[in-house]
């Protein structure tokens, strides 16, 4: 049995940042992940032919200056060379076969009536509907502004806490406002996982977990023992409650009541050459078989264009790689190559904040179980790795 000082259950960035903090500190870590690669939503799977290269984000695809805590562990890793500006293109609309810009689809006069509510609404109790469609307009917002919050998570957003949207954080003046990777978002997350004393461990399932005389002790599919005073989950709800059902059944019944979704996500890629559509950041769809498309047009390349999807749930093949074609206006045999994803991502609702203040009392009595992920604080980068920071004081205080 592998002997450690921390296990983290979970190779996304909120395991990889909290298991970068408990290595930072000296401690013999090890992190366990199911897939085969790490990174969570820090996916950008490389695709190279004829000596040309080119990257896909299929997850998560831009940081901001105001991402603080992320910012010092890219500094600490000394990466910060590596940082690239976005190109500024837009993000617009697909309706009719059309690519229509936000303003155009926007009814001024109601905006106009609507928006010095943003100077006096609290977002404190409001729900996504029910505060920016104070701000835009009630027709503003069920025709237009209400698709683009549902393509952040990938699934209805009306009833998501406002405040756990988009949060106003402090920027950090000396890096551009929003930034990518010369290599993707996931070349962080192999940087992190790269650090002195950590120890990666990919294609992990694990079967059992169990806590004896003060330690925790995993076992996988593969055989493979690992031991640890510190465990660190850094999964989906339902998985943590799965995983604790055994040895912590008031948390584990707790976490089961926290809902999900799968976003299901298709990437193509194309030559410049053989696509007319305009350079865009995105497109968004409203009531069509995806909730946007996310294009590599804000980190420009000679060669290539890239597309990811990401669709609704339960559509097969056939049916994704057909509105791919109509979107691009490409048949497949023009498509040079295809990656896909699935990622989990919380399905927030009214009062998550009185579920959060009873996980933080069950936990208060458990030092040395430390729980991070994207459903705590907010579903942004910075909420995870914030998640992880606070855990890590909670560990060390």
């Amino acid at each position: 049995m592998m002997q450690n000082d921390v296990v983290v259950v979970g190779g996304g960035i909120s395991g990889l940042s909290l298991a970068f903090y408990c290595v930072q500190a000296g401690m013999k870590t090890t992190i366990l992940e199911k897939n085969d690669t790490i990174g969570g939503s820090f996916a950008s799977p490389h695709y190279s032919a004829n000596g040309k290269k080119f990257w896909l984000e299929m997850g998560a695809h831009t940081c901001y200056s105001s991402y603080q805590n992320l910012l010092d562990i890219v500094e600490a890793c000394g990466i910060t060379d590596t940082i690239i500006p976005r190109a500024k293109v837009p993000f617009s609309l697909f309706m009719n076969g059309k690519v229509k810009s936000i303003v155009s689809s926007l009814n001024i006069f109601e905006l106009l009536v609507s928006v010095p509510n943003l100077f006096t609404l609290k977002k404190d109790g409001e729900s996504v509907k029910s505060y920016y469609s104070k701000i835009v307009g009630e027709r503003n917002y069920n025709n237009v502004l209400s698709h683009f919050f549902n393509a952040v998570p990938s699934q209805k957003t009306d009833d998501f806490p406002a405040e756990m949207m988009f949060k106003s954080r402090e920027k950090r003046k000396v890096v551009l406002k929003n930034y990518t990777f010369k290599e993707g978002l996931q070349s962080v997350a192999q940087a992190i996982s790269a650090r002195s004393g950590l120890n990666v461990f990919t294609n992990q399932n694990i079967t059992s977990l169990k806590f004896v005389d003060g330690l925790y002790e995993i076992r996988t599919a593969d055989g493979n023992e690992y031991s640890a005073k510190t465990l660190v989950l850094a999964t989906p709800s339902m998985v943590t409650s799965k995983l604790l059902k055994d040895i912590k059944p008031e948390i584990a019944n707790h976490f089961s009541q926290l809902k999900a979704a799968d976003v299901d996500s298709l990437g193509v890629i194309v030559r410049k050459e053989n696509i007319s559509l305009k350079p865009v950041a995105a497109l968004i769809s409203p009531d069509d078989l995806f909730f946007s498309v996310v294009s590599r047009d804000t980190v420009p390349d000679d060669n290539y264009r890239g597309f990811v999807f990401h669709f609704k749930p339960g559509l097969d093949d056939k049916a994704k790689r057909n509105r791919i074609t109509e979107v691009l206006g490409v048949s497949m045999s023009k498509i040079e190559h295809t990656a896909s994803k699935i990622n989990t991502v919380p399905s927030l609702r009214m009062g998550h904040h009185k579920w959060l203040e009873k996980t933080n009392v069950l936990l208060k009595k458990e030092k040395n179980l430390l729980l991070t992920g994207n459903y705590f604080g907010g579903m942004a980068i910075e909420d995870c790795v914030s998640r992880s920071r606070s855990e890590f004081d909670r560990l060390k205080g």
